[in-house]
C-alpha cells in the first residue's frame, strides 16, 4: 500500500528562506542609506554666499552668522594701500552654494607690516648685500661710503639712523642705509691732509730755520 508523500510548504526549504532574508534586508539597507543621505546633505537647502571682499571681519561676520555661516581667517597680508582689517580675498567666492554651517575662509589686510629677519652682512661685497636685501623684500636702499683701507665692503647696515644687529626684525619693505668702505675716499683723505715740498722750498725752508737759529735778541745785552 502507496503512501502520499506529504507536500514541503514554499518556505520550508531553509535556502529559499535564508535568499529572501537577505533579500530583504538588503532592500531595507539600501532605503535606509538613501534616506540618511537625504537628510545628511539636505538636498536643495543650499545657501548662497555673499560677497565679503572689503567688509571689516566683524561685518562679515555678521552677514555669515545670520545665515548660518561662520568666518575663519586664514591668513593676513600687508599692504600700504589696503584697509587694515579688511577682506581681500574669500573661499569660496560669492554667490558659490554651500551647506549650512559651512566655514568660508578669509584672508585680511594686517593692520602691521610683516616682521623681516635682517641678515648680518658685514664683509659681504656690496653687490652681494644688494642681492640678499631685494630678495627679502627691501628695496629702498641708500649707499654711505666711508673711507677704508678696502672698497666695497658692507661694514654696517642701519633703519632709521641706528645700526642693526645681526638677524634682527624690522618691518618689511623699510628704507635701509649701507654703510660701505671705500679705498678711494681714504687716498683722497689722505693726499689732502699731507704737505708737498718741493726740493726748492726744501732748501729755502732750511735757510730760514738756520738764519733764525743765528740771530739774537738785543734784550739780552
Amino acid at each position: 500500500m502507496s503512501k502520499k508523500q506529504a507536500k514541503k510548504p514554499f518556505f520550508g526549504n531553509n535556502i529559499l528562506k535564508n535568499l529572501a532574508m537577505i533579500i530583504i534586508t538588503g532592500g531595507l539597507l539600501v532605503i535606509l542609506t538613501l534616506v540618511f543621505l537625504h537628510l545628511y546633505t539636505r538636498h536643495g537647502q543650499n545657501i548662497v554666499v555673499p560677497k565679503l571682499m572689503g567688509l571689516q571681519i566683524n561685518e562679515a561676520n555678521t552677514i555669515l552668522n545670520a545665515k548660518g555661516l561662520h568666518i575663519e581667517i586664514v591668513d593676513s597680508i600687508y599692504s600700504r594701500d589696503g584697509v587694515p582689517g579688511a577682506i581681500l580675498d574669500q573661499s569660496p567666492k560669492a554667490n558659490n552654494k554651500v551647506k549650512e554651517g559651512r566655514s568660508i575662509y578669509v584672508t585680511v589686510y594686517s593692520k602691521t607690516p610683516q616682521q623681516i629677519v635682517v641678515p648680518g652682512l658685514e664683509d659681504y661685497s656690496t653687490r652681494q648685500a644688494l642681492a640678499l636685501l631685494n630678495s627679502l623684500g627691501f628695496t629702498q636702499i641708500s649707499i654711505e661710503e666711508v673711507p677704508s683701507e678696502y672698497s666695497g665692503l658692507v661694514m654696517a647696515v642701519e633703519y632709521h639712523g641706528r645700526r642693526l644687529a645681526p638677524d634682527e626684525k624690522i618691518p618689511a619693505g623699510s628704507p635701509l642705509n649701507l654703510v660701505v668702505s671705500s679705498s678711494h675716499l681714504s687716498d683722497s683723505i689722505g693726499v689732502d691732509n699731507e704737505i708737498i715740498l718741493t726740493p726748492g722750498q726744501f732748501e729755502d725752508q732750511n735757510t730760514n730755520q738756520s738764519s733764525e737759529s743765528g740771530q739774537f735778541d738785543d734784550s739780552f745785552f
